[in-house]
């Protein structure tokens, strides 16, 4: 087997991962090693009737002496990754909540840098100084790790209670500030009236506005009725038209209640400018309802989405109202 299945030293050993979909932080996990244990806990967000709530699974493993499943030849998925890196070579490891079985393969060991597959899917994974996995990217999946004791808001939380708004009246900002770019290079410039038109229709494809499973389905282009699927069917059209655009994680705040995590598009313009559209609602994106987190390549990585949400969720930045 890889490295980093040996048995633990008595006690009881724990990690926490966040979870991110596209950017968007989905669910949190965590590992649990004991002698002759492994426990894999995840609470994730779900819904059920358009409502956003908190499903919580575990899965309770007997290892053997070599930190395999007992009774089989796999090793758990979670714990191959989690103590190494891995050696390069393959495994037979098991997905712990599906209970799949196949090879897990290493074939790159740079450093504390680790690429491979995970029955068939290709993943990247980066090690800290002591040989924990602190990043694992599989897919449009990230998960990253959390300090041992850090406060760290469930994303369930963030989604159903959203974050409180400091003040009544103005722009919505982050305090400390984040700046977010006006543009990503490679933009194509557009004519308004055309990304309108766009948006309409892409609203209108959605006879249901709430996040549905599919909201987080793996290589999905938008088929559920969630704010990222709107936004991302948005981007995908507007490819298949020559038009490259920009999505934004932000967060939503109406009235005087809290905001919520949200996504929406940006427009280049003809002529200089940008346009920012919500295909989900329609509404304007104003200063005082729409506040950016990050802005990002709808075909690229979103990791300073996820890297941003993670700090909002450790409580390290406030939302305010600035009065003009």
């Amino acid at each position: 087997m890889g490295g980093g299945s040996s048995v633990p030293q008595g006690g009881e050993d724990s990690a926490r991962y966040l979870f991110a979909w596209r950017g968007v932080p989905v669910g949190m996990v965590t590992l649990t090693r004991a002698p002759g244990r492994f426990t894999y806990a995840s609470l994730h967000l779900h819904t059920r009737e358009g409502r956003v709530g908190a499903l919580t699974r575990e899965v309770k493993l007997k290892l053997d002496a070599r930190g395999g499943v007992e009774g089989s030849g796999s090793v758990p998925q979670a714990l191959w990754l989690w103590r190494g890196p891995p050696r390069t070579g393959c495994v037979t490891a098991r997905e712990e909540l599906t209970g799949r079985e196949g090879p897990h393969c290493v074939t790159a060991v740079r450093g504390r840098e680790v690429e491979g597959s995970l029955l068939g899917t290709p993943f990247r994974a980066r090690y800290g100084a002591g040989g924990r996995l602190e990043v694992l990217e599989v897919g449009d999946s990230r998960f990253t790790v959390a300090a041992p004791g850090e406060r760290l808001r469930p994303p369930p939380e963030l989604f159903s209670q959203g974050v409180p708004v400091e003040g009544t009246r103005g722009a919505l900002a982050f305090e400390p500030p984040w700046p977010v770019p006006a543009r990503l290079e490679g933009m194509t410039p557009w004519e308004a009236a055309a990304a309108r038109a766009l948006a309409a229709r892409v609203h209108a494809a959605f006879p249901e506005k709430g996040p549905g499973a599919a909201d987080w389905r793996e290589g999905g282009a938008g088929e559920a009725g969630g704010c990222l699927a709107h936004a991302l069917r948005f981007a995908a059209e507007a490819a298949a038209l020559g038009q490259r655009v920009a999505l934004v994680h932000g967060l939503l705040a109406a009235d005087e209640g809290p905001a919520r995590p949200h996504a929406w598009v940006r427009v280049a313009l003809k002529g200089g400018g940008v346009l920012e559209l919500d295909p989900t609602s329609l509404d304007p994106v104003r200063p005082e309802t729409h506040l950016p987190l990050a802005l990002v390549d709808s075909r690229g990585s979103p990791h300073q989405a996820g890297e941003r949400w993670l700090e909002l969720l450790r409580g390290r930045h406030r939302v305010v109202r600035r009065a003009p």
